[in-house]
């Protein structure tokens, strides 16, 4: 019992912050009220309820070598906030995708708002996305079930064998892992831990040769 009121308190300081964050974007950018499944148009088995990455992927992403050659893909971009990080770096092209019309509409009238072309963000399902091939920089916040992730994974790799290239995958919440690095050639190569394992950053490295 107490470490579910710690939790929910957690979340609820969490909520507040972000939310608060909010009304210091241009126009009030809506990145970080929270948003359930329902709310998004879809049901628990298809996705896991809307949260926004947390600031600290700033810090996670100057591990990497990033450079205007590079293009990173959100997979399960929700409203946005992760790829409005991302926008503080040198990628050429910065793309995510949603299962949630609703979400879709709201990450790109964020990026309007505050005036970030590079970003789009594409109403698509995971179980049937392969347009991977541009990009070599992955990110998830924990979007889906194992069962839609294995197939997602499985569409990456299909990618990368089909055009090889170094590729990173940087996964926030890593339900996962333990999938992520028995089924597929990619490394744990970086962790950044917290005190809540919702804040754990996991990094992957694969070389194409």
């Amino acid at each position: 019992m107490l470490k579910e009121m710690v939790h929910d308190g957690l979340c609820s300081l969490w909520q507040g912050a972000a939310v608060k964050n909010d009304q210091l974007f241009r126009g009030n950018a809506d990145f970080s009220s929270w948003m359930s499944q329902e709310e998004a148009g879809f049901s628990e088995g298809m996705g896991n309820q809307y949260q926004p990455s947390t600031d600290t992927l700033v810090k996670v992403l100057k591990h990497f070598p990033i450079s205007e050659q590079d293009a990173i893909i959100d997979l399960g971009c929700g409203k946005g906030k992760a790829m409005y990080l991302m926008g503080r770096f040198p990628f050429k092209k910065i793309k995510g995708y949603d299962l949630s019309q609703e979400l879709v509409r709201i990450a790109n009238q964020n990026f309007e708002k505050l005036r970030m072309p590079k970003c789009q963000a594409v109403q698509a399902d995971a179980m049937t996305y392969q347009d991977y091939d541009e990009f070599n920089y992955f990110y998830i916040f924990n979007s889906f079930p194992q069962e839609i992730f294995q197939v997602m994974i499985e569409h990456v790799m299909e990618s990368i064998l089909r055009r090889p290239r170094d590729c990173y995958f940087i996964y926030l919440h890593p339900v996962c892992h333990d999938y992520l690095i028995t089924h597929t050639p990619f490394q744990l190569m970086y962790k950044r831990k917290s005190v809540v394992s919702w804040f754990d950053y996991y990094c992957y490295e694969y070389k194409a040769c």
